[in-house]
């Protein structure tokens, strides 16, 4: 039996980070090692499932294909940024720095 090293699925890693930076202001990307499937959580305010597949560009084709429908049955969906503490939303997936943040007391 040979041991899993994280070193096995660099590839995978790679493929997710890149998803994960063309999608970010939409979705938080992931490779799942032990499921060998590559997910996109969707981070605005509507409640979507996960998406999931085996290759990065069929995710890249889910996720495409998501949008309209998200856009189209959604419309009041505010994207939120997956940064901690940022209070950004927008009903656009807009570019925003730096992060604002609520008032301190």
């Amino acid at each position: 039996m040979v041991r899993w090293d994280v070193s096995m699925d660099r590839a995978q890693y790679t493929a997710a980070e890149q998803l994960h930076q063309r999608h970010q202001r939409l979705w938080w990307v992931m490779w799942a090692p032990g499921s060998r499937r590559f997910f996109a959580f969707y981070q605005g305010g509507a409640e979507i499932e996960p998406l999931s597949d085996s290759t990065p560009e069929g995710l890249d084709d889910r996720i495409r294909r998501a949008q309209p429908v998200i856009v189209r049955t959604h419309p009041a969906s505010h994207w939120c940024c997956p940064v901690s503490g940022c209070t950004w939303t927008s009903i656009n997936p807009t570019i925003h720095a730096p992060c604002p943040r609520p008032a301190s007391r």
